[in-house]
């Protein structure tokens, strides 16, 4: 069985390029993009403006003109251009850079004849990227709000010509009125499909609007990218701003209004209901947690919560109506028989619908991520207690259990789950589901509680338990995630994601010392190949950022790895571990570690990450004077300190002396 990680390590294939290819390939037969039609010169004039977008811009300037230059093309045909899949496109791709009179003349043109425009499939995605591009510009610059770590970590993932629009249209020097009128249509358009829900909830479409509508009423910016999916990833690349509550209040009627529909308990079974439903979680959280609350709570209960009866009674029909020959008989006996067998070895549950439909248990993984503690307690009493162990087997839903050990807050119903999943680590192993196991690791981190037990079931897990001489290979079969017998004759460098995040995990625990002492007993020329990986680079940090690793530890493996810091400082990964150990140690090994580096200064030098190193930590002056370099070097690196840290610092000392000084 093929693993979760190794799934998620596919390349996403490049879908545009194949478009464009398609595109070409069509137009040859005569056919100019589906949708409405358009004529040979129209086609060549959009898919050159294409191709130019492909090859990129070299300032925001270039693409302002482009975008108005092309949209001038569209005049008195904006409805009928936008119904093609490469105008589409085109549109869908510059109209974050138009200026206001092209925007205000779309606005009027798309605002007379919404209905269409929301359930046409192409023109529908420029109508959304319009509905963000207002929102931007409605909301300006000066209405983002403190996001934190997680804005700058989430603004790097974006593609540049994401950040490039996002930065253009905040800034830009727009008229208030021409804002105004921004932010009048994404009122507009918000209070249209709000009025028109039951045509709009199930059409694949004008859903996707109504999505983007919502997110805009509570102030969540997610940049709609061609050919790039939100989905579950909506929470991750999202920035606030601040909105008119007139905005937030439009957005409490949408649920409002669906929770009083007959069908809301089939909505988490279909995907465009059950996506719709994940986004108004969403945005509840940002607006009105007691709001969220009580929606959760309806969805749970009237949705969630179906038995699966009718799948049930539908396979009985089937088994009944079936027509068996004699000679079918033995195979029938045959395949009851591995049926059974089968049966018992699973033991499987009986399960709420929920778990037997992909729609629904995405929606489930969205409200676990915004639940409160009430909440997500009855989450795992109504859904998961005594069905744990078997949730994490099954590839549909072993997912939903990685997000309840992420989010779950509560000590004692995390212990359940612990008791639950611990005779299954072995199994979810050897299946390859160790993303369940790097979660339950990190859940006893967050909480502090079943840190002995989570090793003990590890060891055990792995067959090393019992055994001086196989307790030793510990880490080794940990950073691998594979078992004793398996490690013994594997001399590969590979370090399992999992493994490693298990390892760093391990390592922040209150009593590390066994883990610590069977990385230390290793042999440094091992330890350099598992440092100088992806993966393995990041146990370093965890080990000498771990407030329970003593300082003797620290320095023992700096010492074990003298000889191999020329190796680590070369390459991309190991670098980093060198940078992490220079960092931790003292200053007699300090000299020390400069010293073997310079010793092989040329060598260092013809790598690009050791010439990063070479003129970072100024190895050109150590051969003067290694005691002033050393002096030299920690002014130099205090300097680097980042401006923000600073202001940050100072911010927070004035701050903390506030009472003192008044």
């Amino acid at each position: 069985m093929q693993s979760e990680s190794d799934s998620r390590r596919k390349r996403p294939k490049k879908k545009g390029n194949r478009f464009m290819r398609n595109a070409k390939g069509f137009a040859k037969q005569g056919i100019f993009g589906r949708g409405t039609h358009i004529d040979d010169e129209q086609f060549n004039y959009f898919i050159n403006i294409l191709d130019a977008m492909k090859v990129g811009f070299e300032d925001v300037e270039e693409r302002v003109i482009m975008a108005n230059n092309v949209f001038e093309q569209t005049h008195d045909q904006e409805i009928h251009l936008a119904s093609n899949q490469i105008v589409s496109k085109a549109l869908e791709s510059l109209v974050g850079f138009v200026d206001d009179v092209q925007l205000e003349r779309f606005f009027s043109k798309f605002g007379d004849n919404l209905r269409p425009m929301c359930s046409d499939r192409f023109a529908s995605h420029v109508l959304q990227k319009m509905l963000e591009i207002a929102f931007l510009r409605g909301v300006e610059k000066s209405a983002i709000q403190d996001t934190s770590d997680a804005a700058s970590s989430n603004k790097r993932a974006k593609p540049d010509a994401a950040q490039e629009e996002e930065e253009y249209n905040l800034t830009a020097d727009f008229t208030e009125d021409h804002r105004e009128k921004c932010r009048q249509f994404v009122l507009r358009v918000s209070k249209f499909m709000l009025n028109n829900l039951e045509d709009f909830v199930w059409d694949a479409c004008a859903s996707h609007i109504m999505r983007t509508a919502i997110l805009c009423l509570v102030g969540m910016h997610v940049p709609k990218i061609a050919f790039e999916k939100g989905g579950t990833e909506i929470a991750k690349h999202r920035k606030m701003y601040s909105v008119p509550d007139e905005w937030q209040e439009v957005m409490k009627e949408f649920p409002q209004r669906l929770e009083m529909w007959p069908q809301f308990g089939d909505f988490p079974y279909q995907d465009h209901s059950s996506s719709l439903l994940g986004v108004i979680c969403l945005a509840l959280s940002v607006v009105d947690k007691s709001m969220l609350k009580h929606f959760a709570k309806k969805i749970l209960t009237i949705g969630l919560l179906k038995s699966n009866e009718e799948d049930e009674e539908k396979n009985e029909l089937e088994t009944k109506i079936e027509v068996k020959d004699e000679s079918d008989e033995k195979e029938d006996k045959v395949a009851k028989e591995a049926e059974a067998d089968t049966e018992n070895k699973l033991e499987e549950p009986k399960l709420p619908k929920v778990f037997h439909h992909q729609s629904s248990v995405i929606l489930l993984e969205t409200i676990m991520s915004v639940a409160g503690a009430k909440l997500l307690i009855q989450l795992y009493a109504m859904l998961f207690c005594n069905r744990i162990g078997y949730l994490a087997r099954q590839p549909g839903t072993n997912f939903s259990v990685q997000r309840l050990l992420q989010h779950i807050k509560e000590v004692p119903d995390f212990e359940s789950v612990f008791t639950e999943l611990q005779p299954h680590l072995e199994e979810l192993l050897k299946m390859g589901y160790t993303g369940v196991v790097s979660a339950l690791s990190a859940a006893c981190l967050r909480l502090g509680t079943k840190q002995s037990q989570m090793i003990a079931t590890l060891q055990s897990a792995l067959q090393v338990s019992g055994d001086k001489e196989r307790s030793k290979l510990f880490f080794t079969c940990l950073i691998k995630l594979k078992p004793f017998e398996v490690v013994a004759s594997d001399e590969s460098g590979f370090v399992h994601l999992h493994g490693s995040l298990i390892t760093q995990h391990l390592l922040q625990f209150n009593k590390p010392i066994f883990l610590v002492n069977c990385i230390l007993d290793l042999p440094a020329t091992q330890l350099a190949q598992v440092f100088n990986t992806p993966n393995g680079s990041h146990i370093v940090d965890a080990f000498m950022q771990s407030k329970f690793i003593g300082e003797k530890s620290r320095e023992r493996l700096i010492r074990q790895l003298d000889g191999f810091y020329v190796d680590l400082a070369i390459t991309r990964h190991g670098s980093r571990v060198f940078e992490q150990c220079f960092k931790a140690a003292q200053d007699a090994q300090k000299l020390r570690m400069a010293k073997e580096l310079f010793s092989k200064a040329n060598m260092l030098k013809g790598s690009p990450h050791g010439r990063i190193i070479y003129t970072k930590y100024r190895l050109d002056t150590y051969k003067l004077s290694p005691t002033q370099w050393q002096e030299s070097l920690s002014k130099h690196l205090d300097g680097e300190q980042p401006k923000d840290t600073k202001r940050k610092t100072a911010k927070t000392a004035a701050e903390t002396f506030k009472d003192i000084l008044s």
